[in-house]
């Protein structure tokens, strides 16, 4: 066995405090790559939730939107109805012009039966314009 030179000694002393050296450098990059990829998943995961919890109260602000506009349409029936049978009570005189009779509904939203067998005309008497005769 060969006994070791003192050059041998130095290089391996060497050779051992470069490999620490690198090693540290390697384990704190890796560190930092790490760390920054737990705060990234933890962000992604933040940000899910903020997009879901966001999602949840669009759900709900739009159902309630919903209920209180079918609510709004049910009273306007209402107060329609209302009208209709008061202005037939209170203003019998007027039966005839039948000022709240088109479109009646019931409350089920069958329509209600008229007294008034005229029907509304989808058309103008005569020409007009360019096209209206002179008389």
């Amino acid at each position: 066995m060969q006994s070791w030179t003192t050059e041998m000694w130095q290089a391996a002393l060497i050779g051992l405090v470069v490999g620490f050296v690198i090693g540290y450098f390697l384990l704190r990059l890796t560190k930092e790559s790490a760390k920054k990829q737990v705060k990234t998943e933890a962000e992604l995961r933040a940000a899910k939730e903020q997009l879901e919890n966001q999602k949840q109260q669009l759900e709900k602000h739009f159902s309630e939107s919903a209920d209180l506009l079918k609510s709004l349409a049910q009273d306007y029936q209402k107060l329609y109805q209302h009208l209709a049978q008061s202005s037939n009570q209170l203003l019998p005189e007027l039966t005839d012009k039948a000022l709240f009779q088109h479109n009646l509904l019931d409350d089920k939203g069958n329509p209600l039966p008229t007294n008034s067998d005229d029907q509304p005309k989808d058309y103008s008497e005569g020409s007009s314009g360019i096209f209206k005769a002179e008389k």
